[in-house]
């Protein structure tokens, strides 16, 4: 039964850890000489017109609310262990764990993008990739690993995957329509690339000392940039995907970004609000590929009678045999393609930020961020506190701390912007606490972004 356990817990893991969130790092948002606060509000505007070309910004992020230290235990002095040792108290593993285990992936990247001054304000033109996959594994699945035959039955609904991959071209433009008011929109042509959203409904187990069953229910969707199929075994469930001799794209959409920022300084000297709302858009797959699972029950009896003159020939054949019966649990029937439209996840900014009075080139910041999604399991928010100071004309520099879904984080900024030059890097989540390999110990939470400009003409 130890192996089974094993054996189960290895195939659900693998099946969502082959993965995540793109979003543009916000810890440039309050300083006003970076070129790429367009993403986040398309009514700010840089100080410069620029060019940058694959350079520009680029931003990757890790995401997740359990990390290294919630599976590895210290034993023997500066030896490690697993979970699943008998060192290892239950209660005091499986209390340290989330109702729901969440990771995730993001990617941001700029390959093109312009800014100008033009007809009384400012306009950008932006070529971007974007990459975000998500996972979720309910607690149950390590309950069972650990606790095995201490119980009866085990509920493992909630396992899920989303991925979604596309490109956007960009065109934005914003301005000051009445006095201390600006506002700005981006209008986004998409292209999409790939998709993918697998959620496991239902997975119920029951099992005692010779006998375990397994109940399940799934579905599963996916596309890709051009017409594709999926291929089928000899008992028709899918065994892989296929595109179609002639590849042409198959998925486009559009989306738009709308912002405003206000200078409170008639009421509140100093004080300035920000808001927008990013990516409210969709695509629309021409090939979705859909499934369902074949819903067998899948049950295991045991090992057969061994036969110990032929041990190790007999024992590979029954581990064979467990193999296919718990290849069964995720055997899915094809329903083939139809059109389909997924929607972006939209994003919330809400900022505010004030100008010290006694020395202007210091401000304080505060910005919450909401991420909407028609997947529950690709919502998040995040709440920052932030201090900015610009203490010479080029260079300006922000450090923030906040509060997230995904637990606490300590972001950074540092941002030259010299004439002709604009060169920023830092963090929305530093790293604090790693093992010698660099891995997260706490948590998953992990960002870096960076970027080089050319910066033309004069400040304005």
């Amino acid at each position: 039964m130890k192996n089974i356990r094993y054996i189960i817990v290895s195939l659900l893991v693998v099946l969502v850890s082959s993965g995540a969130m793109a979003q543009t790092s916000t810890a440039s948002y309050f300083l006003d000489g970076t070129f790429y606060n367009y993403k986040l509000n398309p009514a700010m505007k840089a100080e410069r017109n620029f060019f940058s070309l694959l350079s520009g910004n680029l931003s990757f992020r890790t995401k997740g609310n359990v990390g290294m230290s919630d599976f590895l235990y210290p034993y023997e002095g500066n030896k490690l262990t697993t979970f699943m040792s008998g060192t290892v108290d239950k209660k005091e593993f499986l209390n340290k764990l989330p109702s729901d285990i969440r990771m995730g992936f993001g990617l941001d990247e700029t390959l093109l993008a312009v800014g100008f001054r033009m007809l009384g304000g400012y306009s950008t033109i932006d070529i971007s990739l974007r990459s975000s996959m998500t996972m979720q594994l309910p607690k149950g699945i390590f309950e069972f690993a650990k606790n095995g035959l201490s119980k009866n039955s085990y509920n493992l609904s909630g396992i899920g995957m989303n991925t979604m991959n596309y490109a956007a071209i960009s065109i934005g433009h914003s301005r000051d329509i009445i006095k201390n008011l600006r506002v700005g929109a981006n209008l986004k042509y998409l292209v999409g690339l790939a998709y993918a959203d697998v959620s496991v409904d239902r997975m119920d187990i029951e099992l005692n000392d010779n006998h375990w069953m397994v109940n399940s229910s799934a579905r599963a969707e996916g596309a890709l940039f051009s017409e594709a199929y999926a291929t089928l075994d000899e008992d028709k469930y899918i065994d892989g995907v296929e595109l179609a001799d002639k590849v042409a794209p198959s998925a486009s959409g559009f989306a738009i970004d709308l912002g405003a920022v206000y200078d409170m300084s008639d009421y509140v000297p100093g004080l300035t609000l920000s808001a927008s709302i990013v990516d409210l858009g969709f695509i629309k797959w021409k090939y979705m590929m859909k499934a369902h699972s074949a819903g067998n029950m899948v049950e295991f009896n045991g090992f057969n009678e061994l036969d110990y003159d032929n041990f190790d020939t007999v024992v590979e054949d029954e581990i064979d045999r467990l193999g296919d019966e718990a290849a069964e649990l995720v055997d899915f029937v094809y329903d083939g393609n139809s059109s389909a439209k997924t929607n972006l996840n939209a994003t919330m900014y809400m900022g505010a930020e004030y100008s010290m009075p006694f020395y202007k080139q210091l401000t304080v910041g505060a910005l919450y961020s909401k991420r909407f999604s028609s997947a529950s399991i690709n919502e998040w928010y995040e709440a920052r506190g932030y201090i900015n100071v610009s203490p010479v004309k080029w260079f300006e520099a922000s450090v923030n701390v906040g509060t997230t879904t995904y637990g606490t984080g300590f972001g950074w900024m540092l941002n030259f912007h010299p004439a002709g030059v604009n060169l920023f890097f830092g963090s929305d989540c530093m790293i604090t606490d790693v093992n010698p390999q660099f891995v997260p110990i706490n948590d998953l939470n992990a960002h870096f972004t960076f970027g080089l400009s050319v910066a033309l003409g004069k400040r304005k």
